[in-house]
């Protein structure tokens, strides 16, 4: 008997989390062109990060707490659970790797300068990416144009080797998550004194983002007492107006800069509870539209870049956009990218990764969200 979850609203969490990236990425490859740009200004340049933070804390929550529900049906199947993730996340992985080694190198119109590099030293990078270990070669190596994007990609497959283990734990389960984020909250403060590079590393590999979420879906599960404090309307407002400082980068960190990246995710981590179960919740991301980019989330943050490129290169042949204000140019191009990155991810789902997600239905003891309807 499979059990299924559905918790609403994630799907928009989703959306949102690849809308920040998009933004961010189009107004950072506009000044890339010497185009007019607002990327300089907070609320654009630090929006991609953001939304990276959102992939990790939902991630952590949502696979743990389905790690949750497998292991109250019985133990959790490691071999399935790593089934699933291959399914899900390599077959489009693998073909940005491909492409953006491949195939993108090759091709003029995509060459974007300060962006696109000499691939003559590419074997290194690309054993480093081939081996899921794509945010390793982000800090040390040139960029891989389009496929840079897969660093977070990376990541996440990093921290899911280890943690399902974690998660098997049976006593004191709440504790070792606990003890985990204190290592790596240690390794952070003392890696810039071993290289300055390993530092930089070790702040992009963000486990603890994942591991406060999954401390969140610990909390939901085994703690709904707890939980009820997170559904004050109180709460929730300045929840959402710490969002909203946050995002638009207005908060100054000062000597607490080295876990900014945490003390977000903290805040990231109360909204998604809420989001997902709290059935008076003042954010309510539940609709159809939102469900249906949410479901494409993925294709929308690894095929963006692309349309990206085909819009800002291509458009200046139709219109005059130069001659327009950056404000109309801007609601012009990031609409048109949208369209594009959302026609690009559809097919993608529909002919692509929908056959990959129908198999991993067959290792799995707990469905969620699309899941349950590929099934």
């Amino acid at each position: 008997m499979i059990k299924k979850i559905h918790f609403p609203g994630l799907n928009g969490v989703r959306f949102i989390a690849a809308l920040l990236v998009i933004i961010d990425h189009s107004e950072l490859f506009k000044s890339y062109l010497g185009m007019p740009t607002l990327w300089a200004n907070s609320y654009s340049s630090y929006l991609g990060a953001f939304g990276v933070s959102i992939f990790f804390v939902l991630s952590g929550f949502l696979i743990t707490y389905l790690l949750l529900e497998e292991k109250k049906e019985g133990p959790i199947q490691i071999k399935h659970f790593y089934l699933r993730r291959v399914l899900r996340i390599w077959p489009l992985y693998y073909l940005l790797v491909l492409l953006g080694f491949l195939v993108i190198p090759y091709l003029s119109y995509f060459q974007i300068p300060l962006y696109s590099s000499e691939m003559s030293d590419s074997l290194d990078r690309f054993l480093l990416f081939f081996g899921l270990a794509a945010n390793v070669a982000f800090v040390y190596f040139p960029t891989v144009a389009f496929a840079n994007i897969l660093w977070s990609v990376a990541v996440e497959e990093q921290f899911y080797l280890f943690w399902p283990h974690v998660v098997k734990i049976k006593q004191k389960l709440l504790g070792v998550m606990l003890f985990l984020l204190f290592l790596y909250l240690i390794l952070k403060f003392y890696a810039g004194e071993f290289d300055p590079k390993f530092e930089e590393l070790v702040i992009r590999t963000r486990f603890s983002s994942m591991i406060i979420g999954g401390i969140g879906a610990y909390l939901l599960f085994h703690q709904k007492a707890f939980v009820q404090f997170l559904y004050h309307p109180l709460v929730q407002v300045a929840l959402l107006l710490l969002f909203v400082v946050m995002g638009m980068d207005w908060i100054d960190f000062k000597s607490f800069t080295w876990i900014q990246d945490e003390l977000i995710s903290l805040v990231l981590c109360g909204l998604i509870i809420n989001v997902a179960s709290n059935t008076q919740s003042i954010l309510n991301l539940e609709n159809s539209v939102f469900s249906y980019l949410g479901k494409l989330s993925y294709g929308l943050y690894v095929y963006h870049l692309f349309a990206v490129v085909l819009v800002l290169k291509g458009l200046p042949t139709l219109l005059p956009i130069q001659e327009w204000s950056p404000w109309i140019s801007y609601q012009v191009t990031l609409g048109l990218i949208f369209l594009l990155t959302t026609g690009i991810s559809h097919l993608s789902y529909t002919y692509f990764e929908s056959y990959f997600l129908r198999k991993k239905v067959r290792f799995s003891k707990v469905l969620s969200g699309d899941m349950v309807k590929t099934k």
